[in-house]
């Protein structure tokens, strides 16, 4: 896959930076306790059993990995642990969650007490690219067909305050863009019918969202990617290339933030620089290892597109760790919810 050979060139630099040995065999006969913010049976935990499975054999000394779960309040109870309890000695990672504890210090809640952005992140699993996808019968196949368009473009959607609704509805009202959206779809194979009926012309969703229910609408040349989120696929062009007005694009990054970061492991702020070097470069390690992606795959997980640690580190904090206020307002607005 294109993906994996472009997440292995830019680990290159997380494992080049690995300590020496003498350092990395702190973790010889050790435990490493590992930290689900969900409870069993979940996708946070799915990943966390997983990466329990795994993660020791790339780590020098081959800890013995304690999986441990610490649900409550959408990860926030784990974060709050993580950053003001737990150790700082590189034995204590954790999954606090995906969007909702992403987003905890931008739309602020009560109970959080932890400052996003200053984790120590190890690494993550399942970042996305969100794609625009239309009918190939649309003949609305560039951006530019977009903005010429004379008639509506019909995008279908799981709810209001879902990504794949909101987004289009920020492109309509910055951009002029002529887009419907229709909510209320219960999941991705019911916008796929209604696609194939020509009741809607499209969606903007995960890459995985087609991929994994229905490859053949792509392969067979019946959708078009019109527009991406980052640079993945050749030959499509990137969201922010044609973005310009800068509330749009506070707005959009905050929107589609959490899917490129995917899933974080993270360790408490301020670990020891040399443990932090050896779980990143033993975590680049797993996420490209064969018996790791399979069996993530086979349990219908997000193994997605892995980001290093730095990468993570410098995402959270441009995009993730406080917005201006104007910004969160009109996120709120189209989720019709009440700013606090």
């Amino acid at each position: 896959m294109t993906h994996v050979r472009m997440l292995a060139a830019a680990l290159l630099a997380v494992l080049a930076a690995a300590p020496a040995v003498a350092q990395e065999n702190f973790y010889a006969g050790k435990s490493l306790n590992l930290i689900a913010g969900f409870p069993p049976g979940g996708g946070v935990d799915g990943e966390m059993r997983v990466v329990s499975r795994h993660f020791a054999r790339f780590i020098p000394g081959n800890p013995t990995i304690v999986a441990k779960n610490m649900p409550g309040a959408g990860g926030i109870v784990l974060g709050n642990h993580l950053y003001n309890v737990a150790e700082k000695d590189g034995l204590t990672v954790g999954m606090p969650g995906r969007s909702g504890f992403l987003l905890s210090n931008v739309v602020k809640e009560k109970g959080v007490n932890f400052d996003l952005a200053k984790f120590d992140y190890v690494g993550g699993a399942g970042s996305t690219n969100s794609i625009l996808w239309l009918r190939a019968q649309t003949g609305v196949d560039t951006v530019a067909d977009i903005k010429n368009s004379k008639r509506e473009i019909v995008l279908g959607a799981w709810s209001q305050r879902s990504q794949n609704a909101i987004v289009p509805k920020v492109l309509q009202k910055y951009e002029g863009w002529p887009f419907k959206v229709v909510h209320g779809y219960p999941g991705t194979n019911e916008v796929m019918i209604a696609i194939e009926r020509g009741e809607i012309d499209g969606l903007y969703s995960h890459e995985g969202s087609i991929a994994n229910t229905r490859p053949d609408l792509i392969a067979g040349g019946k959708l078009k990617a019109v527009f991406q989120t980052f640079e993945d696929m050749p030959n499509v062009p990137i969201m922010s290339e044609f973005i310009t007005n800068p509330k749009e694009k506070a707005l959009l990054a905050l929107l589609n933030a959490p899917s490129q970061v995917g899933l974080p492991l993270m360790a408490p702020p301020g670990i020891p620089k040399d443990r932090l070097d050896v779980l990143r470069a033993s975590y680049a390690k797993m996420v490209v290892d064969k018996d790791y992606r399979e069996e993530a795959e086979k349990r219908g997980l997000p193994v997605g597109r892995a980001m290093s640690g730095p990468q993570l580190q410098r995402l959270i904090a441009e995009n993730l760790s406080s917005v201006q206020e104007d910004v969160l307002q009109e996120y709120l607005s189209y989720m019709d919810d009440k700013a606090k």
